[in-house]
């Protein structure tokens, strides 16, 4: 699946979800991965301390 991250909260969500940002300026592409488990890795990776999965599209990832 492919997945993008919540430029101000840091929320990883998948393409298409609902509560993506709707202005581009508020959303990055982080690719395509095998789980969102490996999306939110990833964003930690790439400089998102605080990235959390999205508890809407990927509810068995997001941390409260």
């Amino acid at each position: 699946m492919l997945y993008c991250i919540d430029l101000k909260t840091s929320q990883v969500h998948v393409l298409g979800c609902r509560y993506i940002p709707q202005k581009n300026q508020d959303k990055g592409f982080l690719g395509r991965f095998d789980s969102c488990k490996d999306a939110v890795a990833d964003a930690k990776l790439k400089g998102y301390t605080n990235a959390n999965a999205c508890s809407h599209c990927c509810p068995s990832t997001h941390i409260k």
